[in-house]
């Protein structure tokens, strides 16, 4: 028997894939943070066709913002139905001068929620990632810092 697909199941279908690609991006990034010390600002662009890295290396604001220009137009030019970043963020409390860092994978997904997932992490004296900590993901996920790029999917209609 056939079922008519509705919206509904459409966009949990890809939700779902946003998850599982997510899920497998985390190990990357987490040994990367290992060996490098710091993850570079980096967009994967979901594609019907597969994933799409962009690396983000921008050293001030103004660089950041072509950085997500660049993203929210290759989007847009690839037919992106998400957009993950993952960077790392460093939460440090102004009163204390105690800091939490943690690897941040932020996605947008057009005509749905973002889906966050974040994994704190601990230094050794050396500086070196000592441990991670549990995934948080979901509704329970959010940290000061996190980089989400929203591209104007709306605007590839009017084209």
């Amino acid at each position: 028997m056939n079922y008519p697909v509705t919206m509904s199941t459409v966009i949990v279908a890809v939700r779902d894939l946003i998850v599982e690609s997510v899920r497998k991006m985390a190990p990357i990034a987490r040994q990367t943070l290992r060996a490098s010390g710091s993850h570079t600002p980096t967009a994967i662009l979901h594609t019907i066709s597969g994933l799409l890295p962009i690396v983000l290396p921008y050293e001030n604001n103004e660089q950041k913002i072509e950085c997500v220009e660049y993203v929210k137009e290759q989007a847009l030019e690839r037919h992106a139905y998400a957009v993950t970043t993952i960077t790392n963020s460093s939460i440090i409390d102004c009163r204390t001068g105690d800091g939490e860092e943690a690897l941040v994978l932020a996605t947008s997904v057009q005509g749905g929620q973002p889906y966050v997932v974040i994994q704190k992490y601990t230094r050794d004296k050396a500086g070196f990632i000592e441990s991670f900590g549990d995934i948080t993901e979901g509704a329970d996920a959010a940290i000061i810092g996190q980089m989400l790029i929203f591209p104007e999917w709306d605007r590839e209609n009017t084209h």
